[in-house]
């Protein structure tokens, strides 16, 4: 069955289940959310993180983030990041966006060290869902992006189908509604097939469902079309709804009957919506979510007033506010206008003067507060900007020495060939140190360590601020050097050669001596049509092997 909203095509969820859904072994019809089954399959070797991400699709937000910082206060440091994300995840449901997004960068920093792109990917993710609460979505998308790499390399479908869904979110509350549409359809049948947890599915059809329903209510067309897509809407929120319900996923639960009712509401089928509507409602109330709630009051004042019920609609209006209490100005302007043209309809006019006053205190307030509003964005825009600072220093730089990192390699490598078109000449020292692999043997990795820690504080030495020193591999360093001749290249790693030399090598361990032999190529040296990253790499290691071959502890510049 196709479905059709304007010109463009959508896929009813019901095909997705054709897709495949059925198809995954975790998928199956006796299977329940109930307890932590399924998520012991996402996150087989932490079972907090599974417990934790339990309690955050049961509703059970605080007590999710209670249990986030249990685990974290005795966690080993392996399990460190993981947690922090769960971490994440409750403080961003509770609405404590930046305090997320906090957790989430010390995340990132544990798990980069750690070298497990999976890892990295789970904080990249969890960076971007705090962000996107915060509408940095240029941000969120860059994240996402990153991931969707880190999916690819590992040629892990569930990843990328998530890195996609996180990517077409922003692309949706950006406006790009058919990019985000087209998106999730593919995203639903990737995770059915190859999520290592159904919920993921629900997650996906969910962020679909409320992409359409953006769509719909942005779309331009006759009153007919708008109710007609709205009915389409309907059927598959409910339908979603009863899904999520036989799985005991109950905050999604929740949320999907909100969106029912309020599509049955705009389809024009009122007595499905109020109904809807009011168990959406008791849900909501049940599991604390107190916005949700507020925001459901409200349609169900719109639905009695349409159905002729004025004095009903007043009452629900009443609850509507009283939820809001303190809370979006905004929200709360729009309830109390509908509240005055209920009072107009049955020609309380002094009551109706009154929720009109209302109004216009809180048009006032919104306002007044649009400066508080503008500090606080930028109070956010701040912090925002200097912890991503933090990501960007933190992907570019090899942990254990503080040098760069062979991303940051390869991008200064490629921008310096770039400028050796425009005249600009340089030259690239391939550094191995000598029999490290005795130093790891006889002395332990420890030593290993100290010494590369020792050997990159000594490359970094003198370096001009247009010169890189990079951690390529295990005992693989690299200099970048912005220099006119192989000549000079060949004299500074002489001096860097002679410097770890003269080391005091005995201060890590006693009777330790360590050499480096080095190999150098410069841009001058390749013809221009030939100039590529894996050329200039490969002749600065065809000369490091010569000076290895010939005795170590040398430099070999030449051919």
């Amino acid at each position: 069955m196709l479905i059709y909203v304007r010109k463009y095509q959508l896929r009813s969820l019901q095909s997705f289940r054709r897709a495949g859904t059925n198809k995954h072994p975790d998928y199956s019809e006796d299977l329940t959310f109930k307890g932590r089954i399924i998520y012991d399959v996402a996150y087989p070797l932490n079972p907090a993180a599974a417990a934790i991400a339990a309690q955050l699709e049961a509703g059970r937000l605080q007590e999710a983030l209670d249990a986030a910082r249990d685990a974290l206060a005795s966690c080993e440091a392996t399990d460190r990041p993981l947690l922090l994300c769960m971490k994440c995840n409750a403080l961003v449901t509770l609405g404590k966006p930046l305090d997320a997004l906090r957790a989430a960068t010390e995340a990132r920093e544990l798990a980069l060290p750690m070298h497990d792109s999976q890892l990295v990917a789970e904080t990249n993710l969890a960076l971007a869902f705090a962000l996107q609460t915060l509408e940095d979505h240029g941000r969120a998308i860059d994240m996402a992006a990153e991931c969707q790499s880190i999916a690819k390399a590992r040629l892990d479908h569930e990843l990328l189908a998530r890195a996609w869904r996180t990517l077409a979110i922003s692309y949706s509350v950006l406006g790009r509604h058919q990019q985000a549409i087209d998106l999730l359809e593919q995203v639903i049948p990737l995770l059915a097939e190859h999520g290592r947890s159904p919920e993921r599915v629900f997650h996906a059809r969910y962020s679909l469902m409320a992409a359409r329903s953006r769509f719909a209510t942005g779309a331009s067309g006759s009153h007919d079309e708008n109710q007609d897509d709205y009915r389409v809407l309907l059927n598959d929120w409910l339908e979603f709804a009863d899904d999520v319900a036989s799985r005991d996923l109950v905050r999604l639960h929740a949320m999907a009957l909100g969106n029912a009712g309020i599509a049955a509401r705009y389809a024009g089928d009122l007595g499905v919506a109020l109904d809807t509507l009011r168990r959406a409602l008791a849900m909501q109330q049940n599991l604390g979510l107190r916005g949700h709630a507020a925001v459901t009051e409200s349609h169900i004042g719109a639905a009695l007033q349409a159905l002729g019920r004025p004095h009903d609609a007043i009452s629900a209006f009443g609850r509507a506010i009283a939820l809001q209490e303190d809370g979006n100005p905004r929200e709360l302007a729009s309830a109390w206008e509908e509240l005055s043209q209920v009072y107009e309809s049955i020609g309380d006019h002094r009551a109706a003067l009154s929720a009109l006053k209302q109004t216009r205190v809180f048009e006032r307030k919104i306002r007044d507060d649009a400066a508080h509003v503008a500090a606080v964005k930028l109070e956010q825009r701040v912090e925002i900007a200097r912890l991503a600072d933090q990501w960007t220093r933190l992907a570019s730089e090899d942990a254990l020495t503080g040098l760069a990192n062979r991303r940051a390699f390869d991008r200064r490598l490629a921008s310096m060939l770039d400028g050796a078109t425009r005249g600009k000449a340089f030259a690239l020292v391939m550094f191995d140190l000598d029999h490290f692999k005795l130093v790891n043997d006889q002395h332990g990795h420890a030593i290993g360590d100290a010494v590369l820690k020792r050997f990159a504080a000594t490359l970094r030495r003198d370096r001009r601020s247009d010169d890189m020193a990079a951690r390529v591999g295990g005992e693989e360093f690299a200099l970048l050097l912005g220099i006119e001749s192989a000549e000079q290249a060949h004299a500074v790693a002489e001096r860097v050669r002679n410097d770890v030399k003269r080391e005091a090598w005995g201060e890590i361990a006693p009777d330790l001596a360590v050499t480096t032999s080095a190999g150098v190529a410069h841009s001058d040296e390749v013809p221009e049509a030939e100039r590529t990253a894996e050329r200039v790499v490969a002749l600065a290691d065809q000369r490091l092997y010569k000076a290895k071959n010939a005795g170590r502890d040398r430099i070999v510049s030449t051919d």
